[in-house]
């Protein structure tokens, strides 16, 4: 069941699921050296745009806000409490000076390139920054997106399903609410399917299927490639022709439902 891909013919054939896995090799054509994760969580935590919540661990999301709390803190402190920061806007840190200057050209754009070349096209691909404290998570969920989660500091335990669709069936995706999904009760250790991400590991999480994730001892980062409206030879994956067929269904204009670009 645990993969690691190496070649986009092999990625090509795995990308729309219903498993993840690691990434590796031709799969992986970026390079891009991030600054102390000190700086990068003083920088994000200043911002007015970054998200902060608590980190603590339970059986949902919990989408409270901590900012002001973390804010407060020292930096040699806040990175050491219990925390989870994420930013959807990081085009506004791809300057001279701040820390992903370069990032758009050194890593997103080699990314678009290599899926364009394997005929993948998209209507959203854009970076997200999560950085956790020292045994803090993101929770059970879903995400409305294909994820290329890139680990650059600290390590994390990814943790996707065995069989996503005996806890998520259709229903459940496609009237997906974040503040009403809670992980069962009933799942145990062998229905899941994890990955142990060391620096420099990559994974591919596929859209709407349930996961989440644990830090390690310390505090963890990852940059996240997220995608919508991915198609290879113009085919979206399963589940996301599902989500459009749905929101057709409804009246809604066809169109993923989280829209950011970089």
């Amino acid at each position: 069941m645990h993969r690691t891909v190496e070649t986009w013919p092999e990625f090509r054939d795995r990308w729309a699921g219903p498993h993840n896995f690691l990434m590796t090799g031709q799969c992986v054509p970026f390079v891009f050296e991030m600054p102390p994760i000190d700086r990068v969580v003083d920088e994000l935590r200043r911002d007015e745009l970054v998200s902060i919540g608590s980190g603590v661990k339970g059986a949902k999301l919990d989408t409270t806000s901590h900012a002001e709390t973390f804010r407060a803190l020292p930096i040699e402190r806040a990175i050491e409490s219990s925390f989870s920061v994420a930013h959807y806007r990081l085009s506004r840190f791809d300057e001279p000076g701040k820390f992903l200057h370069g990032f758009k050209e050194r890593v997103l754009d080699p990314w678009q390139a290599a899926l364009a070349r394997n005929g993948f096209t998209w209507t959203r691909c854009y970076p997200i920054i999560f950085i956790t404290g020292p045994g803090s998570a993101t929770n059970y969920h879903m995400d409305f997106s294909h994820v290329l989660a890139w680990q650059i500091y600290g390590r994390k335990k990814f943790c996707g399903l065995v069989d996503p669709d005996r806890w998520a069936p259709r229903a459940a995706r496609v009237g997906y609410n974040a503040q009403q999904f809670e992980r069962p009760g009933e799942l145990g250790a062998a229905d899941a399917l994890c990955y142990d991400m060391d620096p420099g590991s990559v994974l591919w999480n596929i859209l709407l299927t349930p996961h989440w994730v644990d830090a390690g001892p310390t505090a963890a980062m990852s940059v996240n490639l997220s995608h919508g409206g991915l198609r290879l030879h113009g085919r979206l994956s399963p589940f996301e022709q599902e989500l459009e067929a749905d929101r057709v269904a409804k009246g809604m204009k066809a169109g993923n439902p989280l829209q950011a670009t970089y």
